[in-house]
């Protein structure tokens, strides 16, 4: 079962710009982190969802970032991006039109550490990249001098962690399984999200949230094979958005205690393999998807 926390911390959202508009200086202000009838949606008031049929806007990733599988939001104009073969930090700015690759960071060595690189977030002036193999890669002064080191969660392969973001709530970090939920005596379509704390460089017993098939009955009138292959925190609602890529691609709302909230379909034509999810603090999503036939990925900006 979940963990219920009593109580809430509000979020105080405050404007960023770019650096940009701060001439002689080359780091990037970041954020401190302390309808369509295709969708299948059941809503609550106040669930927060998100026409993902509509991208308000949408942009073409360079051709570095055809596997794009993450993505954190940095500010106004800027994005950190990962893709799967690389251990490489891109940071992407945006544009009315189009999306540019500004910078690129190494963070592990490529001969030696054969790595499936899944999700990304940014704590404060920390990155944390994710191994599908539940190792995180924390790479700290990351626009300075970076300095990485690798962090055993005590998740495995068997689990496929694909998704990592930050929780404000409980300041930790949520990793979401694909695949083993890591649960003596559960059953194999569950699913686990995990909290693990940074200070301490533990995984947190028991699981934070337990997804199961029979949740979305309610609202599919089925149960669903979930897989997940992202998540994020919103910035007002604290509800934890987890998007599934594999038998199904579609992105869930649960509250923060793990209820869930509701359920959207998305269209493999518009993202062939959702894979990165985020928010910006005014609560713009941002979802990235792998390419198709060999095209390059594309970003997708979405407003309520």
């Amino acid at each position: 079962m979940p963990r219920i926390h009593l109580t809430y911390t509000l979020l105080l959202l405050v404007s960023f710009s770019s650096c940009a508009n701060n001439p002689g200086s080359d780091k990037i202000n970041v954020t401190d982190k302390t309808k369509d009838t295709s969708v299948t949606e059941k809503k609550n008031p106040g669930s927060g969802a998100y026409n993902l049929a509509k991208p308000n806007h949408t942009w073409r990733l360079p051709d570095q970032l055809l596997e794009v599988s993450g993505n954190a939001w940095i500010d106004g104009n800027h994005l950190v991006l990962i893709e799967d073969l690389h251990p490489v930090l891109y940071i992407i700015k945006l544009y009315d039109k189009n999306a540019t690759l500004e910078k690129t960071i190494p963070f592990a060595e490529t001969e030696k550490d054969k790595v499936d690189i899944e999700d990304v977030t940014i704590v404060d002036n920390t990155v944390y990249a994710l191994w599908s193999h539940g190792v995180l890669f924390k790479i700290s002064d990351w626009q300075g001098n970076p300095k990485v080191k690798k962090i055993k969660t005590g998740l495995n392969k068997q689990n496929n962690t694909e998704g990592l973001c930050y929780d404000p709530v409980s300041k930790t970090l949520l990793i979401a399984c694909k695949d083993d939920a890591g649960i003596t005596d559960e059953k194999k379509s569950a699913k686990a999200v995990y909290q693990f704390d940074m200070n301490k460089q533990t995984l947190v017993q028991p699981p934070f949230m337990v997804i199961h098939k029979k949740d979305f009955e309610p609202i599919t009138n089925d149960k669903l094979s979930f897989n997940p292959s992202a998540i994020a925190v919103h910035p007002a609602t604290h509800d934890i958005y987890i998007l599934t890529t594999r038998d199904n691609k579609g992105m869930a709302i649960f509250s923060h205690d793990g209820v869930l909230k509701s359920y959207q379909t998305i269209d493999k034509e518009l993202m062939p393999q959702p894979e990165g999810i985020c928010f910006s603090p005014d609560g713009k999503l941002y979802i990235s998807s792998e390419g198709k036939k060999g095209e390059p990925g594309n970003l997708f900006e979405f407003d309520q």
